[in-house]
């Protein structure tokens, strides 16, 4: 396979990810791949800074000086549950936007579920995380893949869910309170995130199998798109608002309001 950047004019991490993933597992099935780098300088810059020079071996670099202040995490291949990951990533969070104690916690168990869903619904160990922030923009994006069954199959195996028409529908109803393949109670991390980036005006997309949600609550819309070439697995993007003025918090804590 051939993946040609020179073209490119620009690219997210929501692209390296994909990108990442789809190398991976065209190496991992044993195919050979060819790579050729970008024209435009600045991103070749771009890709050797979020770690995808790093991740295949392009070229030797450092690693990203003081990540909690500049929000960056770059590309990496997680295997089953990364706690410490969890961490960083919330902490990135919270040094960029102005968390009550109450929410930080909701969002890191939030975080933690998502990762733990991979593990236990996705029939694969392995994930694809990045986290960049875009100081200009006011933004931080993080994303998170993986190359399993997908949200539908994954849903499917739980008798309640055995019925759901598609992919589409899977991904809307898995990111609603309680809805879980598990036995247990579970089914509570893309909800709150969900609420969370709702008020603060982000956005969040899901892509699974040939199923597209995207969730622009700037905007106040939700787009569904039927995927031309389908995703093997689920890969999740929160875009999520760097504001320092305002304090996010939970609605029970009432102190808040004082």
């Amino acid at each position: 396979m051939r993946f040609d950047l020179s073209k490119s004019e620009s690219i997210t991490p929501f692209g390296i990810v994909m990108l990442t993933a789809a190398i991976r597992e065209s190496l991992s099935r044993g195919k050979k791949c060819s790579y050729v780098k970008p024209r435009k300088a600045s991103l070749q810059r771009f890709l050797s800074e979020i770690g995808f020079n790093k991740f295949f071996r392009l070229k030797t670099e450092e690693s990203l000086p003081d990540w909690l202040r500049s929000g960056k995490v770059q590309v990496t291949r997680v295997t089953g549950i990364d706690a410490l990951l969890t961490e960083t990533l919330m902490e990135i969070i919270g040094e960029h936007v102005n968390l009550s104690v109450g929410l930080k916690g909701s969002l890191f168990m939030s975080l933690q579920e998502m990762m733990t869903n991979v593990v236990d619904h996705s029939e694969t160990q392995n994930y694809y995380v990045c986290a960049w922030t875009y100081p200009r923009k006011k933004q931080l994006r993080l994303c998170i893949a993986d190359l399993g069954i997908g949200i539908l199959q994954s849903l499917r195996n739980a008798p309640q869910y055995a019925e759901l028409p598609n992919a589409h529908e899977a991904i809307i109803r898995a990111t609603e309170s309680g809805v879980t393949s598990r036995p247990e109670m579970a089914g509570l991390g893309l909800n709150h995130i969900k609420s969370f980036i709702s008020v603060n005006e982000g956005q969040m997309c899901i892509i699974s199998g040939n199923g597209k949600v995207f969730w622009k609550f700037d905007k106040g819309k939700t787009l569904k798109q039927k995927m031309v070439l389908p995703f093997g697995g689920t890969i999740i993007k929160l875009i999520i608002n760097t504001d320092k003025e305002s304090l996010y918090f939970l609605s029970d804590e009432e102190d808040y309001l004082v």
